[in-house]
Parts: structure tokens; sequence; C-alpha cells
């Protein structure tokens, strides 16, 4: 089995940012634009985690660059089905 390195359309992306000299962490749907800032990591990946099991997505997060890291993966495997 292929393992993802980079997200695919549909999936989350929580990428830490700062913003007025605070860190964030901004959420959205991958490829689109930032949707939601949440002023800690975790509420940041619960928000992503629960939105990605009802879309049955993957979350990722990254720092803003190209590096990303698989957090979750609530895909549904078809041959499983």
């Amino acid at each position: 089995m292929l393992t993802r390195s980079t997200p695919e359309d549909g999936d989350l992306v929580v990428r830490q940012d700062t913003h007025n000299g605070s860190r964030v962490f901004v959420l959205h749907t991958a490829p689109g634009p930032d949707q939601f800032v949440l002023h800690t990591r975790d509420a940041a990946l619960v928000k992503a985690r629960t939105f990605a099991k009802c879309q049955q997505v993957r979350v990722w997060m990254t720092n803003g660059d190209y590096d990303f890291t698989l957090v979750d993966d609530f895909c549904v495997d078809v041959e499983a089905v």
C-alpha cells in the first residue's frame, strides 16, 4: 500500500502560523482558502478530526511550508467495504 505524503483534494490541513505576534492554527480544506483560526493546537486538531471523520478524509499538519505530516486518516477503504 502506497503511503501519501501530501494532502489530496478535500483533506483537512492544520497550519501553524503567526497573527499579531501570537501563534495560531489555521484550518482549511485542501486546496482552498483558510476557513478557521484557532488559538491552540489541540483545539485545531479536535475540530479538524471532527470534520475529517464526517467527511471521511485525512488530517494533515504543516508549519506553512510544503512539509506535511499525516495526523489521522478517516478515509474509507473501498476494497474493505
